[in-house]
């Protein structure tokens, strides 16, 4: 059981430590090179659409339920468990769902790690439509969780009208009896 378990598990720890290096290394630059509140545009040719913004996030991804205090801290604690649990569950076979299973423990350990030591998430990606409206900033930790619950979403919903579908190809065939009022057809079957 605890062979099957590790064969489970490796992938999605990959994963997550790929994803959580890469959320903590990008934020350690956007700390060491802006200050808080400075932008910069790394890519002039995409001009004010992408640029980094280096910005304090108290609330969860994207700047929902700003000053939330210690209950991301919690979640974040009961979903890295739950993933941890649920690989259990799953075949060695379902690669795709073990990537995006270890992508939403990466991007929730990387939160944790900056709610912890920081008090808050280092929030620097900013999108939009200069001088309309700009997506709230965010970050690689919450990028990574947003895709996967996505995807994993998506994935479950696939299964499930699979599952519908074979179950309906399953059942036995119903047989339809029509019977008819009309004047000298005393009855009529069908099957």
């Amino acid at each position: 059981m605890i062979v099957n378990y590790c064969k489970k598990v490796w992938l999605v720890l990959l994963c997550a430590i790929v994803i959580l290096v890469a959320d903590q290394w990008t934020k350690a630059l956007i700390r060491d090179h802006l200050e808080l509140y400075e932008q910069t545009m790394p890519l002039d040719w995409l001009g004010e659409v992408f640029f980094l913004e280096h910005v304090p996030n108290y609330g969860a991804a994207f700047g929902i339920l700003q000053n939330g205090g210690q209950i991301f801290t919690v979640t974040a604690v009961i979903v890295a468990i739950a993933i941890l649990i649920s690989i259990h569950f799953l075949r060695q076979t379902q690669r795709f769902t073990q990537i995006l299973l270890g992508m939403a423990l990466g991007g929730a350990l990387g939160n944790f790690i900056d709610r912890v030591m920081q008090g808050y998430v280092t929030d620097f990606l900013k999108f939009g439509i200069p001088g309309r409206a700009y997506w709230p900033n965010f970050n690689v930790a919450d990028a990574s969780i947003v895709v996967s619950v996505i995807l994993l979403t998506i994935l479950a919903w696939r299964e499930d009208s699979r599952a519908s579908a074979d179950a309906q190809q399953t059942e036995p065939a119903t047989t339809t009896t029509v019977i008819s009022d009309t004047p000298g057809n005393k009855s009529q079957a069908s099957g």
